[in-house]
């Protein structure tokens, strides 16, 4: 068939250069050699950053933790689930309790892994750590320039269904988190009738 067989002949890569653009950015520069008989090659660019986790965070009460940050490259305001970048020595779990507390002042006390996978396979070669936390308040505040919000089950389903909720990677948490059976058996401990924002 020849889609077998597109998919056996593998591109080879000839060169990939790296320009550190920043701390945490890297402009990443790739040949390919073509699969054409002039022995030409194909140039993409990839940013290469940090792995980073996002985190659907529940109350025990059922309401959903989220943030409100500016965010310069896009030059908007968004609504957002917790997350950030991983440092190199963390483990995704790590990065998740630490985030969290960072972030929003609320303190995981139970962490669901939820998927793991890349960021965007065209252009990122980071790998993207989906997960849920049940949390309570710290005492300690949120970051500087992040506004904590805590939302009904139904303002997030209304937040997701309208585009408030910025990125798009978070949407699939909601589903994921929803028909986990550690996620269920979570908001059961907790007394909640179901998954809040299944309503």
């Amino acid at each position: 068939m020849p889609h077998e067989r597109a998919e056996s002949v593998r591109p080879r890569v000839v060169s990939r250069d790296l320009a550190v653009l920043s701390p945490w950015v890297t402009l990443e520069t790739i040949s390919v050699a073509a699969l054409r008989s002039d022995s030409s090659t194909d140039v993409y660019h990839a940013l290469r950053q940090p792995d980073y986790v996002n985190v659907l965070v529940m109350t025990p009460a059922g309401g959903i933790v989220l943030v409100r940050q500016f965010r310069p490259v896009i030059g908007e305001w968004t609504l957002e689930l917790p997350g950030g970048l991983r440092e190199a020595d963390e483990s995704p779990d790590e990065t998740v309790r630490r985030e969290v507390r960072e972030e929003t002042g609320f303190v995981p006390t139970r962490v669901v892994p939820l998927v793991t996978g890349f960021a965007d396979v065209g252009r990122l070669t980071n790998r993207f750590f989906g997960f849920f936390a049940l949390a309570e308040r710290g005492s300690s505040a949120a970051e500087r320039g992040i506004t904590t919000i805590v939302a009904t089950g139904d303002e997030l389903r209304a937040h997701a269904a309208s585009g408030r909720l910025a990125s798009q990677n978070q949407m699939g948490l909601l589903y994921l988190a929803a028909i986990h059976p550690q996620v269920r058996e979570v908001c059961r401990d907790c007394g909640l009738p179901g998954v809040p924002w299944l309503g």
